[in-house]
């Protein structure tokens, strides 16, 4: 058992002296693409993970959506209690209140002692802003990697944890796109929206894969919470008309997602050759009123055969959405955020008050 420390280190800016930290050990693995996860709107992130070696705090890799010295969160580290929500109604072994971060750095929070060997759990939430003028001002996450390799522990987005695949992902239209044609794409205002992207398999983007058993797609949300909508997987029937009005293939709602994540729909067993159609629908916009898809205009990979559509109809710009499928491997990926343990403190700190 772990004596817990009340501890609130107090942070405004802090300059790290990097010889005075030491990596112990990653708690994910980058063997695939990562996803900025936000956590405005009191979202939260969090990571259990299995420490193999003794060490003196973790550090958390997040994006500040290109804006340093501003914006804040609170960091809780706790001994791991079997179940998030067990876990979170212990006192923490410390909690670290960050402000003023720089964009993609490596975020502490330290417990002032040596910890053992064990399970533990960090979250990350309270998102804060010292610019009262910001736009967005809570626009502050977490890196999530999406195809980690890690086993000692998995990510959660406010309490739910990521799911396992044993699939491989691949990005369809990425290649040679123009980053001038990148563009969300949100739902319209019409009655009843969708929007759709049709696809040939195999993909000459993505050569000798003969099978796939999930299908991902990446959504803005605006910097908003509380979005959401409905992914259907069809098979190509005839034409769109015809195609929607079968019967599908899988479907999933994915509610309070967060922003530019990418949402998956894992089949209960592989698809082959043929023609699809992934379909959206029944869109929740969330607090800024809009939700989507990112993609790009003028796609280097449209054609009559894999081609997005908005409420029913082809999108005139030539556009393909961002399309992920994930490949059938033997091996079990997940979701982890990027974090570390570490041992040693900053050497150069202002405004750090322990108490």
């Amino acid at each position: 058992m772990i004596m817990r420390m009340s501890i609130l280190c107090m942070v405004s800016l802090i300059a790290f002296d990097a010889s005075a930290q030491t990596l112990v050990e990653d708690l994910y693995t980058s063997d695939g693409d990562h996803s900025p996860i936000s956590l405005v709107g009191g979202q939260k992130c969090a990571q259990r993970f299995t420490a193999t070696l003794p060490f003196e705090g973790i550090q958390v890799n997040g994006p500040t959506w290109s804006v340093s010295g501003e914006k804040g969160l609170t960091i809780r580290l706790y001994e791991w209690a079997g179940s998030y929500s067990a876990t979170i109604v212990q006192d923490p072994i410390t909690v670290s209140v960050l402000v003023d971060l720089t964009d993609n750095d490596w975020w502490p929070c330290y417990a002032g002692s040596e910890l053992p060997p064990g399970e533990y759990m960090w979250e990350a939430s309270e998102p804060t802003n010292s610019n009262p003028e910001a736009d967005n001002p809570h626009q502050i996450g977490c890196w999530l990697e999406n195809g980690s390799k890690y086993t000692g522990g998995e990510a959660y987005f406010n309490g739910e944890p990521y799911g396992e695949v044993a699939v491989e992902w691949k990005r369809v239209y990425s290649e040679a796109q123009s980053d001038d044609d990148w563009y969300p794409f949100p739902f319209s205002g019409a009655d009843n929206p969708t929007l759709a992207q049709s696809f040939t398999f195999p993909s000459e983007s993505i050569p000798d894969v003969d099978a796939f058993q999930a299908v991902g797609i990446a959504s803005p949300t605006w910097n908003g919470s509380g979005a959401g909508y409905r992914m259907v997987l069809y098979k190509w029937d005839t034409d769109y008309d015809t195609t929607v009005a079968g019967t599908p293939i899988a479907e999933e709602t994915f509610s309070n997602i967060s922003d530019n994540a990418r949402n998956e729909l894992v089949l209960d067993s592989p698809l082959g050759e043929g023609k699809y159609l992934v379909f959206t629908d029944q869109p929740v916009l969330g607090s800024n009123n809009s939700v989507g898809h990112w993609g790009w205009n003028n796609s280097l990979w449209w054609d009559d055969e894999n081609a997005a559509y908005q409420d029913g109809v082809e999108i005139e710009t030539g556009a393909s959405f961002d399309l992920f499928l994930g490949v059938p491997s033997e091996e079990v990926v997940g979701k982890d955020f990027a974090s570390r343990t570490v041992t040693g403190v900053a050497t150069a700190v202002n405004h750090w008050e322990l108490y």
